[in-house]
């Protein structure tokens, strides 16, 4: 599990990093990797080069950039990473859902709410990473994270998987009904089948219209007249719910 701390106050840096290490000695069985930065052009750097993390824990009040500005740009690029934001003022709460933020402590962090979220989070790793669907392609075969897909596509006789980092995986040919083809997908809570010839993962649903669900703020699938109603319902308790694909 891969983790990011940005803030800009080393005190609060240094007590993060030392709570974190405290923690790792509770959790033996799961792997940690902790990076820290001082400013958000640093961390931003960093993933451009190497790539994002699982769990952001992020100071919001920071010089030149705030930790919501930041999460706005790391949703923007396709990052899903959790982010867990810590504060001195109440006042972003609101805010930080703007971003899906995964959790909001206020400062000084207590140890034990602090654990309490990491607990969350990894047990959310963790389910994330058994969670996963078996795609294959005229080559070889894919295993992914059902998290990462946002939405599957039948495209004449393939269908084309559409990740959230943008690319596409592209199945071998198959015959009969989609339906059957991506029953894999649908057995998760969270996947809608749309039409015939589309299964969306809910959890990269921005808006729904009369007619249209928009994936990821740009995609549109078009809604099959009279389901409106029933989509719209689905989502909301999707997001009720928790927020979270699951097994039937």
């Amino acid at each position: 599990m891969r983790i990011a701390v940005c803030d800009d106050e080393k005190i609060y840096r240094e007590r993060i990093l030392n709570l974190i290490r405290e923690y790792k000695r509770t959790r033996q069985n799961l792997s940690f990797s902790v990076s820290a930065f001082s400013s958000v052009k640093e961390l931003l750097n960093f993933t451009c080069e190497h790539g994002g993390f699982d769990l952001y824990i992020l100071d919001i009040i920071m010089p030149k950039m705030s930790g919501i500005q930041l999460g706005q740009i790391l949703r923007r690029q396709g990052d899903e990473g959790m982010i867990l934001y810590l504060t001195s003022s109440p006042d972003f709460a609101v805010d930080s859902y703007t971003v899906e933020a995964f959790q909001y402590l206020l400062k000084p962090i207590d140890a034990a709410s602090f654990f309490r979220c990491l607990d969350k989070a990894v047990d959310r790793f963790i389910r994330f990473q058994r969670d996963a669907v078996e795609i294959k392609t005229s080559d070889s075969v894919r295993i992914v994270p059902v998290y990462n897909l946002c939405y599957a596509e039948r495209v004449k006789r393939l269908i084309c998987y559409h990740l959230n980092d943008h690319s596409v995986i592209n199945s071998a040919t198959f015959n009969g009904a989609f339906r059957d083809a991506v029953l894999p997908l649908l057995k998760y809570r969270g996947f809608l089948l749309v039409g015939s010839s589309f299964a969306v993962n809910l959890h990269y649903v921005t808006e729904i219209t009369r007619h249209d669900l928009i994936v990821s703020g740009e995609r549109r699938i078009a809604i099959p007249r009279g389901k409106y109603e029933l989509y719209k319902s689905e989502w909301s308790d999707y997001w009720l719910n928790g927020g979270e694909c699951h097994v039937i």
